[in-house]
């Protein structure tokens, strides 16, 4: 049994290819470790559950703000907002969190295909909102959700009414760069610093396995692409660590690297027993722009994990790490999971933002958050 740690290392930092009005970041000048939680957002606080919904059916939901103002997203293994059940639909969400709505404008093949045979299934796990097109990441997960060896990413030009994608193979595959999250840069990518499109990606599976023959996240990397590119594989660039972006996927480094384990030992409950969990999962990076601090949301089955950096490539810190405990959960407390930060809903100030996650039907606990939920994430000062 490895003993629980926490060493969240990056590669050297990089430089953003130079352009008219980006940020200039401040480097440091070696790769940070931290062990615990960093004191960047002392007091910073999570909803103890989800409190305002979009009431629809389905999971994941990742998201973009679009040029209209609406939100665009994507669920997983429902209707949405719609009555024909898929493993992957298209939605849009307008609205504040105390008055939300949703509609549904696509649906399974509609969207993206599996590319790995009968035992897989469509799942999303990012999206894009840039210059008014959506870029979808579509997954190919096991029916037993350990394992997602390909992904490939559609393109609607019409808010998601109909999609494309090249349908001859997957753009990523061997289950590298496999769970793929576009980093959101507000409205319509407003608050990006120059023309490229930038994406983190998990390696092998979209969380803890729960299989102990099968690797566990415990790496984030980063990816670039040219806004008129995304679909073009050939135009990805990957993260170095030295100071260069590489277009050969081999040479990647981890931007971040954690590999605690929490619950370790024996099974506390869950699904299929919640032990020995890793910390990296398919969640959401946001740009919090008041603030200029990049946002990644994780979790594992009992607990959120939120880490915070000045750049997208990092040192990143653990500023939250909030435990559920062990089920039952109910609706008046209860972690989650795919968690990401819309960043429609960012204050002026930066400090008050509202966290999307999912419980799924199947909770031992007898409750459910199956549908675009949000709770309140207060950043301390």
């Amino acid at each position: 049994m490895r003993s629980p740690r926490a060493v969240l290392a990056t590669g050297a930092l990089l430089a953003l290819a130079a352009c008219s009005g980006a940020p200039a970041f401040e480097a440091p000048v070696a790769p940070m470790t931290v062990s615990g939680l960093g004191d960047t957002f002392a007091g910073a606080s999570v909803g103890d559950a989800a409190q305002f919904y979009a009431f629809g059916d389905g999971d994941l939901w990742p998201s973009c703000w679009g040029p209209d103002d609406d939100i665009y997203t994507a669920h997983g293994d429902g209707m949405g907002f719609g009555n024909e059940f898929a493993d992957i639909g298209t939605d849009i969400i307008s609205g504040q969190p105390d008055n939300l709505s949703g509609a549904t404008t696509a649906v399974g093949d509609e969207i993206g295909q599996v590319w790995t045979g009968e035992k897989f299934t469509r799942k999303p796990t990012g999206i894009a909102c840039v210059g008014g097109s959506l870029y979808l990441a579509v997954q190919d997960l096991r029916t037993d959700f350990n394992e997602a060896p390909a992904a490939s990413i559609s393109r609607s030009d019409d808010g998601g009414k109909t999609w494309a994608w090249d349908a001859s193979a997957p753009m990523f595959n061997d289950g590298v760069f496999t769970t793929i999250m576009f980093l959101d840069y507000g409205k319509d990518y407003a608050n990006a610093p120059d023309d490229y499109v930038y994406a983190y990606g998990l390696d092998g599976n979209w969380r803890d396995s729960f299989d102990d023959s099968a690797p566990d996240p415990e790496d984030l990397y980063l990816a670039r692409v040219p806004r008129v590119s995304v679909q073009d594989r050939g135009a990805w660039q990957f993260s170095t660590g030295t100071g260069t972006w590489s277009a050969d996927i081999d040479d990647r480094v981890a931007v971040l690297h954690d590999d605690r384990r929490l619950y370790p030992g024996a099974a506390v409950g869950g699904t299929v027993g919640a032990h020995d969990l890793s910390v990296i999962s398919q969640g959401g990076i946001v740009y919090d722009k008041p603030l200029d601090r990049y946002l990644y949301t994780s979790w594992t089955e009992l607990t959120f994990e939120f880490y915070e950096s000045r750049t997208p490539w990092g040192p990143w810190n653990l500023f939250l790490s909030r435990d559920f405990g062990p089920y039952p959960w109910s609706n008046e407390s209860h972690g989650g999971y795919a968690a990401t930060l819309p960043s429609k809903f960012i204050s002026p100030d930066g400090r008050t933002l509202w966290l999307q996650s999912n419980v799924c039907p199947c909770a031992p606990a007898g409750m459910s958050v199956y549908d675009f939920s949000l709770r309140r994430l207060d950043l301390g000062k």
